[in-house]
């Protein structure tokens, strides 16, 4: 089968709205996939999938302001998250935070707090469970492997935010993988805030275009 690489196309003629079929590059899923993309647009026409969607698309239109005739983005991410809450009805929100981000964690909450959002938040370490209690090897522990050395657990993070019944869970700073474990178990909508990055500040993009942290992704 071939591949599908929409990384590599020449025009991204979907988007410039003239894509035809001699135009499009070996590989385009509008070539490959024609009717998944009838079936797509089927399943769009439905109240679950505009619950979301329409208001997705608002709070894009909304978030730029015109400027000389040009489109000038205004609104950060957080203030995306909010205004997508209260233009869907969904305002109970869920704050999944790492450790390492805590202070950021406090201004994220104390701003969903002054736009009437109701809002929970559970630390990564919650409940204090040993690494080497979960069958994490000691050898793994950052630390040393007889240091204590609590681990974080997503899974305890999206089990008291479902019991909690949150509409929105809004990951901060979550690890690699830990982020993957709470959005497989969470039983609202998830997204992502702040990405963990340790190298970048958790700006994981820097490293795409820093000259040091490029050296990760030469080839040994």
């Amino acid at each position: 089968m071939t591949s599908i690489r929409c990384d590599r196309c020449p025009g991204y003629y979907c988007f410039a709205g003239n894509w035809t079929k001699e135009k499009a590059p070996e590989g385009c899923p509008m070539l490959e996939y024609p009717q998944v993309f009838e079936e797509a647009c089927e399943n769009c026409d439905n109240d679950a999938f505009r619950e979301i969607n329409n208001p997705a698309t608002k709070i894009e239109n909304n978030g730029f302001a015109k400027i000389n005739g040009k489109n000038a983005p205004c609104y950060p991410r957080l203030r995306e998250i909010i205004e997508f809450a209260k233009e869907s009805g969904k305002t109970h929100i869920g704050l999944a935070f790492c450790k390492g981000v805590s202070n950021e964690a406090k201004m994220i909450g104390k701003i969903m707090d002054s736009f009437g959002l109701q809002v929970d938040a559970i630390l990564c370490k919650c409940g204090g469970i040993r690494k080497e209690d979960i069958g994490v090897p000691k050898e793994n522990k950052v630390r040393g492997p007889d240091a204590f050395e609590p681990s974080c657990n997503p899974l305890v993070q999206a089990e008291i935010l479902n019991d909690l019944g949150t509409d929105i869970n809004v990951l901060i700073g979550l690890c690699l993988g830990h982020d993957m474990l709470f959005t497989k178990h969470s039983k609202g909508l998830v997204t992502t805030l702040i990405v963990k990055d340790k190298v970048t500040g958790n700006n994981p993009q820097a490293a795409l275009y820093n000259v040091f942290a490029k050296r990760a992704y030469f080839t040994p």
